[in-house]
């Protein structure tokens, strides 16, 4: 149950973490947008980069934790 909660809160702090946490390739697709979308908030250039940056990070933390308990993810 370490693991699972470890790639949960990867998860949330940069969405993808916790699927490179996992082993699972994917989380490279969540870690660019979200890296991306941080930079945006940090210029400023997009109002709602941060309310984005959250959800994609709590959808992201779901799905990790899907994967680690049943071998995949949501979808």
């Amino acid at each position: 149950m370490g693991k699972v909660l470890f790639a949960v809160a990867l998860s949330l702090v940069l969405a993808g973490l916790g699927h490179l946490f996992l082993g699972v390739k994917r989380g490279i697709w969540f870690a660019i947008p979200s890296a991306f979308l941080l930079y945006l908030h940090w210029t400023g250039a997009f109002a709602l980069a941060d309310a984005a940056f959250v959800a994609f990070g709590i959808f992201s933390a779901f799905d990790a934790y899907s994967f680690a308990q049943r071998g995949h993810g949501i979808f």
